[in-house]
């Protein structure tokens, strides 16, 4: 049986579609409980605020209506409203989306219940608070998003097509997604691959279509996306697990104290002024590149293939910048 966090988003979407229609045993069946579960939960719902309403048809049959519009009795204090719009830029990545669009909305709600000395509080704020949205423009991948959200909301096999890296023709297969994830901007699936046989992270901008089956699939119990990511520096997952220790110098060293860039990340000061910091992990593909970026102020300490793979990196670069007179030029046509 689900949790009660997993049914819950999922009954309020089912009495929302139902539009009235949808009674005690149609959502059992649609979420595989007992009637006695249902009721216990639209209770427990209604404890939280939504105003679900019991319906009789002419029949005496027992529906329930959700109004679509209205959450009641969500309030925000004033500091919570600025605090909300001061982060409106973070969701962009789903700009073009109906995520991005029922984000926007529920902004708009927001900035016109404010009266205006709070507005003109926040045209001076908006301008001196910036984050950086640098990441996929997912503005023309709306239905793909759409169907991948209805595929893990109501766990159904999904039909993607899908342009790897390596590829040159897209190809299309069925998958089971579990979650969405988003990373610096950029949004990955999670999911099974019935046609490769596991569990595969795919990007949403390779993605040219989503189309929603009616196949439902079993999500294991035990798959946790917390979990899933843990030993992955940034989306790249492996199978064995690897500690990397790597010694910075100069600001590197300083840098590395201040940036906490994965959770298993612990520092050790030596007093010589470099650190020391090591990451469990279970792949190296990602921070390889990373620690790449800090030139001679980085030396893998271990494992000892990954430092051979850095070795090979940096005198690759140092060849090409040795034998090389001038920066590569294209030929002229």
């Amino acid at each position: 049986m689900p949790t009660r966090s997993d049914r819950h988003p999922k009954l309020l979407r089912l009495i929302v579609l139902g539009d009235g229609t949808a009674d005690a045993e149609s959502l059992a069946s649609a979420l595989r409980v007992s009637t006695k579960t249902i009721r216990r939960d639209i209770a427990a719902l209604c404890q939280l605020g939504f105003s679900i309403e019991p319906r009789h048809t002419a029949t005496g049959r027992k529906t329930y209506w959700l109004a679509r519009e209205a959450i009641a009795n969500v309030k925000f204090t004033y500091d919570e409203a600025f605090a909300l719009m001061l982060c409106r830029d973070g969701g962009r990545v789903f700009d073009g989306t109906p995520i991005g669009e029922a984000a926007e909305n529920g902004f708009e709600k927001i900035a016109v219940a404010l009266g205006p000395l709070e507005r003109r509080y926040l045209d001076r704020m908006l301008p001196r608070v910036r984050r950086n949205t640098v990441g996929g423009d997912y503005s023309g991948h709306g239905p793909v998003v759409d169907a991948l959200t209805l595929g893990v909301e109501d766990s159904k096999a999904t039909f993607v097509t899908y342009r790897s890296a390596r590829s040159t023709e897209p190809v299309t297969y069925d998958i089971h997604p579990y979650g969405i994830v988003e990373h610096r901007g950029t949004l990955y699936v999670v999911g099974y691959s019935c046609h490769h046989e596991e569990i595969r992270t795919w990007k949403v901008d390779r993605m040219l279509s989503a189309e929603v089956t009616e196949f439902p699939f079993e999500r294991p119990r035990d798959f946790d996306l917390d979990a899933h990511f843990r030993g992955a520096f940034a989306i790249v997952t492996g199978d064995q697990p690897v500690r990397v220790r790597v010694r910075f110098t100069g600001t590197a060293a300083r840098y590395v104290q201040e940036k906490r860039m994965h959770q298993t990340q612990t520092v050790t000061l030596r007093d010589d002024g470099t650190a020391e910091a090591t990451f469990e992990l279970t792949s190296t593909l990602e921070i390889r590149s990373w620690i790449l970026s800090f030139g001679p102020a980085a030396e893998v300490l271990e494992p000892s293939e990954l430092r051979q793979e850095i070795r090979q990196d940096l005198s690759a670069a140092l060849e090409y910048y040795a034998t090389a007179d001038h920066p590569h030029k294209e030929p002229a046509s």
